[in-house]
């Protein structure tokens, strides 16, 4: 049981800096928001931001450093050494006549007008050591009940911020909260509105989701009407046949983004995948790792050292452990949710990784860098530069590739010499 009165938060000695110099100057201050839930709930907070009844200017005043952050609304970040913490004025928002901003901001003196704009009672709380915990909207009992809650109507919370939607699911799936039935029911009737918002927010909500504990937690998006909005095919997969496969696989599967984006798309084609995921504003990496799992899943490498040596060369040696984990997380999905034996898979697919283990502990070459030999060596031998020359250092190695004791640049030059010659006797 959570006891507000004798909360106590253990601040940074940088943000207790901060509070003193403006409760020295006869302002209020406090931390506020995500980083008081994250300190009830044990959690390390990311962030710690301020909020004072201090203005931006009075901020600056206060500080030897300071960067304009958005004075606009109110915000100055204060850098104590090489960290900033912005400190923010109490403010009551205007009209968010697009769906997503406020038109404009009205900087207030009590912390509570401040509060009540915010989206959730659990981020809707601030602290400091003189006046203890000022919870005014239930979010220490929402936190105790695992819940999330908008603060006020929620249909005016989301009305005000579209966003705010998709931010009440990432929560649920980062705390393993549920979402009030009151707060559930404003984000089915305000679905379109998420529409107003830009791919680039709408795409960090969704990964984050998708990087939690609880990434079947994307499921919610479908439930509540948001995902033919957010993403045409999110809606399609995750109503197709596959749902509780790709959602069980979710769950089992590597805590990278574009792991748990190829699971979600595993069933799709990879163009289809790579113009869904370009449309999210996902970055490149991202984006080639993921399609590459989607491509690659059905690879059927032969249970032996030299093909997993070429396997290596041609998909690329960081790679293959993804894949094999891939592999065993599709594995066994179907074994939990369609009851299909896949132990003999299993067991292959952890003979491969062994076995890729053992080549990387060798040494073994694996690529065209590690070869003993390279370009400038075959032009000492007479050949020019030029496709033929890449062909045969390819070839070496194949060579290499099928016998890694054939690595040393002795052997490698003879076999070159050998094929030169060739040549020239034809």
């Amino acid at each position: 049981m959570i006891n507000a009165k004798a909360l106590k938060i253990g601040l940074p000695e940088d943000v207790e800096k901060i509070l003193n110099t403006l409760k020295e100057a006869n302002f209020e201050g406090y931390v506020v928001g995500g980083c008081v839930r994250d300190s009830i709930m044990k959690r390390n907070p990311k962030d710690w931001d301020i909020t004072t009844n201090a203005k931006p200017e009075e901020v600056k005043e206060l500080f030897s450093r300071t960067v304009d952050t958005g004075l606009k609304h109110g915000t100055v970040t204060v850098m104590m050494g090489k960290v900033g913490y912005e400190v923010t004025t109490y403010r009551i928002d205007g009209d968010y006549k697009d769906g997503r901003h406020p038109e404009s901001v009205t900087f207030a003196e009590d912390v509570v007008e401040d509060l009540k704009r915010r989206d959730f009672t659990i981020n809707a709380m601030a602290y400091n050591t003189k006046d203890g915990l000022r919870d005014e909207f239930g979010g220490i009992s929402d936190i105790r009940k695992g819940m999330i809650r908008c603060v006020g109507t929620p249909t005016e919370r989301f009305g005000e911020d579209a966003l705010r939607m998709m931010r009440a699911i990432r929560f649920a799936a980062q705390l393993g909260f549920t979402i009030h039935r009151d707060t559930m029911a404003a984000i089915v009737s305000l679905a379109k509105n998420i529409e107003k918002v830009s791919k680039e927010r709408i795409q960090m909500e969704l990964t984050k989701t998708l990087l939690s504990d609880r990434p079947e937690s994307v499921d919610l998006f479908v439930q509540t009407g948001l995902a033919k909005y957010i993403l045409p095919e999110l809606d399609e997969v995750l109503t197709s046949a596959k749902r509780v496969l790709i959602l069980r696989m979710l769950k089992n599967a590597e805590a990278t983004a574009s792991v748990r984006y190829a699971v979600l798309f595993f069933d799709l084609e990879e163009e289809r995948a790579r113009k869904a995921l370009r449309s999210l504003k996902l970055d490149n990496e991202t984006i080639n790792q993921a399609c590459k799992l989607i491509r690659h899943q059905d690879e059927q490498i032969r249970l032996n050292e030299v093909d997993v040596r070429e396997a290596m060369y041609e998909l690329g040696s960081d790679f293959i452990p993804t894949l094999i984990n891939f592999k065993k997380n599709v594995a066994k999905s179907r074994q939990e949710i369609l009851y299909i034996p896949t132990g003999k898979s299993l067991i292959q697919l952890d003979m491969m990784d062994k076995m890729y283990r053992q080549i990387i502990a060798r040494g073994d070459c694996v690529t065209l860098k590690d070869l003993k030999v390279n370009g400038k060596d075959l032009m000492e031998l007479g050949m020019q530069p030029g496709s033929e020359l890449g062909e045969m250092l390819i070839l070496l190695l194949h060579t290499v590739l099928e016998n890694p004791l054939n690595n040393e640049k002795e052997t490698l030059l003879a076999l070159v010499e050998g094929k030169l010659k060739e040549e020239d006797d034809e």
